[in-house]
């Protein structure tokens, strides 16, 4: 049965009428005015030392260690169709599209790939987004949308430290727009155009701004209707959220947001070979769809706590956040593409987690060295409902096949010391943090009870990073970090000795701006991955198993020529050689990771108002198993994936009114060329070959007043 619920909903929404009474309250006794005819926005508090900071120019320029942004610019470009789609951009990120929606998106950072984003730390204005940030850390219910997000900060290297577990490939995080300091209102209209009269429609209405002085709130309502370019590919999107920031006096503030997420959506999944080749839009899995909601809450509370013995000041961040989840996949089996479905299989999962996280930054400003200490804490608790249950199409018949129940804690501190020197040119940040985590599982399989399961995992992660800002145009880094990911809630329901899967992160980097017009980057990396966790079938165990060794450069170059102030350049580069270095394939390729990645892009603003862009992307080609299987097998769950380019092209025009509101009008062009790629293991559709989206048109209208 599905388990729903709107307490957490409720809860908020009282908390936040609350909050705004006593803003108001507040507010009635302040003397102070509204300013008037500025364009400003409302940023919310960032203690020192926050290695995610706001991801600003500045910061990501002096940062040591590997790190991009995708700026709101490329967000808005027609052409772009999801999230993860505009990652494709950053060096390392490779996705793998089914639905070019982004609502189910499948990302890897440097060849670290498991179904559903497992191994990637993903963050939302820095809350976990994972629906087990400890216990299930794949994004298989991903509750951010296109229209919601203003940029996206990539660390991938540098942020063991404060930000864990899951990061052994870096942090992604999906930074929301400031609320308006004046009351400001968008709506916005995006219909994407697929072959076949398919229609895909993005609706957006965002709202807010300041109420008083001191206190703003912001309300979004996105949803997201149609087919996304194949047979059998109904989705409905809902995503609501209220965000809201009080500025109770100079020394404290409380940022706060709830949301409610919803999804449905049919799953058009891979397809046999010869059905591929016949036509790679249709569908022959008509069983498998997906649903899944979530009610989120979160909030951060932030003080200046003025200087205090040796430390010239002292700030304090507490964040808590909860969610309570559920997302189900129903599929029919076999997962064999033109075979007749015997049975269907759905697999509910109810997550209620609720966490914890204060911060603490202590300053001092020396003449010749300054310190920046950051101390942490973390607890985080999940409850997790786990079932699997089938229905034989034939008979009728109604078996409960699996019945799971976990209950997981990970607690976490962590303390760095961002050490300056010689004017604050060299900085030098030791840091180490400590994860513990216990897993308690109890259930039943095919009505049996098993025995019930405790592990617990805890780890040491030492960190230290470098970054020397030689003029102003030469910034080099280096870093070291031990990152781990805790053995996920399927991982101890068999009784193996299974420990927290741990690497060793190594880069070294330099940046070089000669002007103002030219950026330059490279990077080095390696990342020894000891202990990731396998299924053993012969002895029904998970163990630690594997071992891989990921290596590789990632450069990029951004260039607006001196002769053509209106244009934009940028392009980026990244070599992996990913290889696994035990077992039976050891030398082999590490699965699903590519060789080479190439992205180029352009963008030219002429006739005052009008922009056009123009981008490409390259991706070689990779294997699909262990063995490294060249040649497709007949039920092509084996074989390599092809190479392929892909281009993208879109145009803006901006008309600004006359009252100060600005229209928007856009069209692009997804893939083209339309070309023909797939994939292949792709979750609940493993077998045949996954057709990536073709080409499509998108127009686009945004209004905002």
């Amino acid at each position: 049965m599905r388990k729903t619920t709107h307490q957490i909903g409720l809860s908020v929404s009282l908390l936040a009428l609350a909050v705004a009474q006593a803003a108001f309250a507040a507010e009635s006794t302040s003397d102070t005015t509204e300013p008037q005819g500025q364009d400003l926005t409302l940023a919310p508090f960032v203690i020192k030392g926050d290695v995610l900071g706001q991801a600003s120019d500045e910061e990501v320029r002096t940062y040591p260690g590997s790190r991009s942004v995708v700026e709101a610019e490329d967000l808005k470009k027609a052409s772009v169709r999801g999230l993860d789609d505009a990652l494709q951009r950053v060096p390392g990120v490779k996705i793998f599209d089914e639905t070019g929606t982004g609502v189910l998106p499948q990302l890897s950072v440097r060849g670290l790939y498991e179904s559903r984003s497992g191994r990637v730390q993903a963050l939302a204005d820095g809350v976990p987004l994972a629906l087990g940030p400890y216990g299930q850390t794949s994004l298989s219910l991903f509750p951010q949308t296109l229209a919601t997000v203003e940029r996206i900060d990539v660390v991938r290297g540098g942020a063991a430290v404060q930000y864990g577990p899951n990061n052994v490939g870096g942090v992604i995080n999906f930074i929301s727009p400031p609320i308006p300091e004046q009351w400001e209102t968008t709506l916005q209209e995006r219909v994407t155009f697929a072959p076949g009269g398919r229609q895909l429609f993005d609706s957006y209405i965002g709202t807010g701004g300041r109420i008083t002085d001191s206190f703003a709130l912001q309300l979004d309502l996105n949803t997201i209707d149609g087919e996304y370019g194949r047979e059998h590919s109904d989705t409905a999107v809902q995503n609501y959220r209220l965000r809201g920031q009080w500025d109770i006096d100079e020394d404290r503030s409380l940022s706060f947001g709830v949301q409610r997420y919803i999804a449905d959506m049919d799953l058009a999944g891979a397809l046999s070979v010869a059905d591929y080749r016949d036509d790679p839009r249709q569908s022959t899995r008509d069983l498998d769809r997906f649903e899944g909601d979530t009610d989120r809450v979160w909030g951060t509370y932030s003080q200046y706590l003025g200087s205090f013995g040796p430390f010239d000041s002292v700030e304090l961040s507490w964040t808590n956040f909860a969610h309570h989840s559920y997302r189900n996949f129903i599929v029919g089996l076999p997962f064999t593409p033109d075979a007749t479905p015997a049975t269907l299989q759905d697999a509910p999962r109810d997550f209620r987690v609720w966490g914890s996280e204060p911060r603490l930054s202590l300053s001092i400003d020396g003449d010749t060295v300054s310190q920046t200490w950051v101390l942490g804490a973390r607890l985080v608790k999940e409850d997790v409902d786990f079932k699997v249950n089938r229905d034989n199409l034939s008979t009728g018949a109604h078996t409960v096949f699996r019945d799971w129940t976990f209950d997981d804690e990970g607690k976490a501190a962590y303390i760095s010391n961002a050490i300056g020197l010689l004017d604050g040119r060299l900085t030098i940040t030791p840091g180490v943090r400590y994860e513990h985590a216990s897993m308690e599982y109890e259930g039943k399989v095919n009505g049996v009870a098993q025995k019930p399961q405790e592990k617990t995992a805890e780890e040491w992660l030492p960190g230290l990073s470098v970054g020397y800002q030689l003029n102003d145009e030469w910034f080099f880094y280096a870093d070291a970090q031990r990152s781990l990911r805790m053995p996920q809630i399927t991982s101890i329901v068999f009784d193996g000795d299974v420990a927290a899967e741990l690497a060793w992160n190594y880069e070294t980097g330099v940046r070089f701006s000669p002007s103002n017009n030219l950026r330059l980057e490279a990077g080095l990396y390696r990342i020894d991955f000891k202990d990731q966790i396998e299924y053993n079938s012969r002895t029904t165990r998970f163990e630690n198993l594997g071992s891989t060794r990921h290596q590789g450069i990632e450069t990029q170059v951004f260039w607006t020529p001196e002769t053509l102030p209106l244009l934009d350049l940028h392009a980026s580069y990244a070599w992996l050689e990913a290889e696994q270095r035990s077992g039976q394939f050891a030398g082999n390729e590490v699965p699903f990771s590519s060789e080479h990645q190439l992205a180029v892009d352009g963008r030219y603003r002429f006739a005052e108002h009008w922009t056009y862009s123009l981008d490409g992307l390259y991706v070689s080609s990779a294997f699909t198993d262990a063995a490294n299987t060249e040649d497709e097998n007949a039920a092509a769950s084996a074989g390599k994936i092809p190479s392929y380019w892909l281009w993208n092209t879109a145009l803006e025009r901006e008309f600004k009114m006359q009252d100060g509101s600005v229209l928007t009008t856009s069209a692009g062009v997804s893939n083209l060329f339309d070309r023909q790629y797939y994939f292949r293991g792709i979750d609940t559709s493993p077998w045949g070959r996954q057709p990536a989206p073709g080409r499509t048109l998108t127009l686009g209208v945004n209004y905002r007043f």
